[in-house]
């Protein structure tokens, strides 16, 4: 195995533990601030972080350098990316518990990896292709846990789990568009403060037309609100895609994007000891589920 490719596996490896974390922290954090407020407030943090980082270390780039292509891949991207991923995702967590909520969202490979076969013809063999399919299963488990467990079909949680699920469909358009992006030589770090600044004027408008009751709201939470919302701006927002870019820019996205699998690992501990989360039958079964179809499409004969 290559220097360049071993590099990659332990940069998404700590990008998988940092996501894992997110799930908790996000469903944490949405007791005090509703998703937009929240968001909004993630954004914000963050671009002010990276703007001057990608001002200072990329100063070589021209903006007006940049080609028609080349805009429509950072601004579609960019909203895919933030807004249009993370909207849904948040609104799901709020409904659904943490648990449910990370293993659901780490099963956007098995959507990607069909995405880049057809879009960026990367290669699936039958076996991947098998693992994928028992995944998805294992996902669907979790999915319809509620209707299980209540005998109805729309509860809060079902809602949840689907708008979680839509989340990683906008996931893979993001996916799909940076590698093209990267492929024409756009940089990770200023594709990941792209798709940031963009998030935060995509949600400003709505913002500020609630700003009355924000303003009131963002001055009564309570400082572990605040630290996650500084977490998520700054750890799984900044460091984490950037990392990511960096990441999948040495190996195919569906192969980068199987180490969103390993986030529950991250995310059980957490949300058990500290928001008191139970392990349900369903939740192992499908987790169980998506581990064997993993295991068949990662593991190399």
């Amino acid at each position: 195995m290559s220097s360049a490719r071993t590099r990659a596996y332990l940069i998404l490896l700590a990008v998988s533990a940092i996501w894992g974390f997110a799930g908790p922290i996000i469903k944490h954090t949405l007791g005090y601030l509703d998703p937009i407020t929240f968001l909004t407030y993630r954004f914000f943090i963050t671009s002010l972080v990276l703007i001057p980082i990608w001002l200072f270390t990329e100063p070589h780039r021209h903006l007006a350098s940049l080609s028609a292509r080349d805009w429509a891949i950072i601004i579609f991207s960019g909203l895919l990316g933030s807004s249009g991923n993370l909207l849904p995702l948040f609104y799901g967590f709020s409904l659904t518990t943490s648990l449910d909520g990370t293993i659901i969202s780490s099963t956007s490979p098995i959507i990607t990896a069909l995405a880049c076969h057809y879009f960026l013809r990367e290669r699936v063999t039958r076996r991947e292709q098998l693992g994928l399919i028992i995944a998805f299963i294992g996902s669907a488990i979790v999915v319809v846990q509620p209707l299980f467990e209540t005998g109805q079909i729309f509860t809060g949680s079902m809602a949840g789990n689907l708008l979680v699920l839509l989340g990683n469909f906008t996931w893979t358009g993001y996916v799909i568009l940076t590698k093209k992006g990267l492929r024409d030589n756009l940089s990770p770090l200023f594709l990941t403060t792209s798709m940031f600044f963009l998030g935060f004027l995509s949600l400003l408008p709505i913002f500020l037309l609630r700003l009355p009751t924000i303003g009131y709201q963002l001055s009564a939470i309570s400082y572990s609100a605040h630290l996650g919302v500084i977490y998520m701006a700054l750890i799984s927002g900044a460091l984490a895609y950037f990392l990511y870019q960096k990441g999948q820019k040495s190996i195919e996205a569906s192969e980068a994007n199987m180490f969103s699998y390993l986030s529950p690992l991250f995310a059980f501990p957490l949300a058990y000891f500290w928001l008191r989360e139970s392990l349900t039958i369903y939740m192992l079964a499908g987790s169980a589920v998506i581990a064997v179809g993993v295991y068949i499409a990662g593991v190399k004969r």
